[in-house]
């Protein structure tokens, strides 16, 4: 298919899921257009890859698509139908698939795609589309006093989301923002709708918790056994570097250990959470072993960037709960016991060649983006760009692993705008449900402390990993914070 008519479709992809991000329009507006921009983007995949040998089966063989098609509708039906029954599950299910990515053979490459959490967003897409077409929907309570802040992170989303696809239009190659969109943008706006009108009580928040904590447990039982035996299930790059270092990296059951960090940190700082605002002593405790048992496995990953990404989340926490002065107090001391544990267990073995390549790609991005100031190389065009300027030979590195570097590389200064636009609105809706100051605690609930402690989290990731936007969490984060919080009570004389 022509990359024009590509384009013109990753648009109409962009704008549709969008719209359903978009809070002015009604429920049954919203769910329909998440649906056609989830429907269409595996079609768009489709059509980009299908002179390629490695759809050749599905191609030439309409039969086996058929099959295919039909089979997935089949369990989407099951999936909507479950979900329907048991709307309290959707949440859980959700949160439960989002770390499971499995490794495929699409278009330019081998992909580590979310297949897990697709399936259950499509099913719980599907029976919001049966709902919302079926009958209306009852008028529920008056819409709590939210402020502006809350208000605009789906306006803010959509118009990023929008942008990107847009951005596409003068990329050399359209198959890795098709890909974008289709694969995570499109889709993590249908999850955050389906978060956005979860009822955030205790129960579903127990229930997420304990989500985590059971995931947790298994990733560490796994890594456990890597580290022990000296063997990785999966990923031929890290099991040459564990031959080559005088560390041990284990990924559990990812495909890299920095994701692995990510979802760790991700655990452990809803751990600490409890910690710091439990009222149980038995759910305390607990919390703070399971903290520590996650803390090894964190360590043997070396993953410096989920380290810092958590040191930034448990700064937010101690500042949120007991004052800002206190808060960078425990940081530093954080900083200070967890370097020193990484230390004890490299045997001095993390250096800068570990960070030395993504130095690389940052000095080579920030050189693409002077080049092209304005409007940037395209959206998704950083790899071919960075590889066509600096290529070195096999097993170069290529793709960015620092956020802003990438937007400001792949879509210039109109693309910043957006990216810092998301940023102030975001972290300013998060600070507005806490009510963190520069001089006191926080006057919000321990949610909105949370769930801006791990938006923290993910941000700072994102300088040392990129992903920040095509990570589910993020969204997560957001959805909950928009339909959780509300702004922090305003102090006497405030």
């Amino acid at each position: 298919m022509d990359e024009p008519l590509l384009w013109a479709g990753t648009v109409v992809c962009a704008v549709a899921a969008a719209a359903g991000l978009v809070p002015a329009l009604g429920r049954r507006a919203r769910v329909t257009s998440l649906a056609v921009a989830v429907l269409l983007g595996p079609v768009l995949v489709l059509a980009d890859n299908w002179d390629s040998t490695r759809i050749a089966d599905l191609r030439d063989h309409p039969p086996l698509l058929v099959a295919a098609i039909i089979a997935a509708a089949v369990g989407i039906a099951v999936l909507a139908w479950l979900f329907r029954r048991r709307p309290t599950w959707l949440a859980p299910a959700l949160v439960a698939a989002m770390p499971f990515r499995i490794p495929i053979d699409l278009g330019g490459g081998d992909a580590n795609l979310l297949l897990p959490l697709y399936a259950v967003i499509a099913g719980g897409l599907a029976a919001a589309v049966w709902d919302a077409w079926r009958e209306p929907a009852p008028p529920g309570p008056a819409p709590a006093d939210r402020g502006r802040w809350l208000d605009a992170i789906g306006w803010v989303l959509a118009a990023v989301v929008v942008l990107y696809a847009l951005q596409a239009a003068y990329v050399d190659d359209l198959t890795d923002p098709l890909q974008n969109v289709a694969f995570f943008l499109a889709p993590f706006a249908a999850l955050y709708l389906l978060l956005a009108e979860v009822r955030w009580d205790r129960a579903a928040l127990d229930a997420i918790v304990a989500v985590l904590a059971i995931e947790g447990a298994v990733f560490l039982a796994v890594g456990a056994v890597e580290y022990v035996s000296g063997g990785l299930l999966w990923n031929d790059k890290v099991i040459s570097g564990n031959e080559a270092h005088p560390y041990f990296r284990v990924n559990s059951l990812f495909w890299d250990p920095n994701i692995l960090g990510r979802y760790l940190a991700v655990t452990m700082t809803v751990l600490a959470a409890i910690v710091a605002y439990g009222r149980r002593p038995k759910e305390v405790w607990a919390a703070a072993a399971l903290f520590a048992a996650f803390l090894v496995l964190l360590l043997i990953s070396f993953s410096q960037t989920s380290s810092l990404a958590l040191f930034a989340a448990l700064l937010v926490l101690v500042a949120a709960r007991w004052g800002v002065a206190r808060g960078l107090v425990a940081g530093a001391a954080t900083v200070v016991a967890l370097a020193a544990a990484v230390l004890l267990i490299a045997g001095g073995g993390l250096s800068s060649e570990t960070t030395s390549g993504r130095a690389g790609l940052i000095d080579g991005g920030l050189e693409i983006a002077r080049d092209h100031p304005l409007a940037g190389v395209g959206s998704g065009g950083f790899a071919d760009e960075f590889t066509a300027r600096y290529y070195e030979g096999e097993g170069f590195a290529a793709e960015s692993h620092t956020e802003p570097v990438t937007v400001a590389a792949e879509q210039g200064a109109l693309g910043v705008i957006a990216y810092v636009a998301l940023l102030v609105v975001t972290f300013g809706a998060l600070l507005s449900a806490t009510g963190l100051g520069l001089r006191r605690r926080a006057r919000g609930p321990a949610l909105a402390a949370t769930l801006l402690a791990i938006y923290a989290l993910m941000f700072v990731h994102s300088l040392g990993y990129a992903a920040f936007l095509i990570d589910p969490i993020t969204w997560a984060v957001l959805a909950i914070a928009g339909a959780a919080l509300v702004r922090a009570p305003r102090r006497p004389g405030g």
